[in-house]
């Protein structure tokens, strides 16, 4: 469930979590003001798994299974 950071008139900035279909907040749960939702930066992410960037024959650790780096790899990836 994401978190919205909203910004109270009378109290100032509070977080909340929220589910994305719910609609945004229009008053503060703590003393009825109008509250606006601000624009968070948001997470980061990592990829994992086959496909991801880690994959490609470039790395330290060969996709073709050879002892070594290679520059070019014969197994077609």
């Amino acid at each position: 469930m994401p978190t919205y950071t909203y910004q109270c008139a009378q109290c100032g900035e509070f977080e909340i979590h929220q589910g994305m279909t719910e609609p945004r907040l229009a008053t503060c749960p703590d003393c009825g003001g109008n509250v606006t939702r601000l624009i968070a930066g948001g997470t980061g992410f990592i990829m994992k798994g086959k496909g991801s960037a880690n994959t490609n024959c470039g790395n330290e650790t060969p996709c073709c299974g050879r002892p070594t780096r290679c520059d070019t790899p014969p197994c077609g990836k």
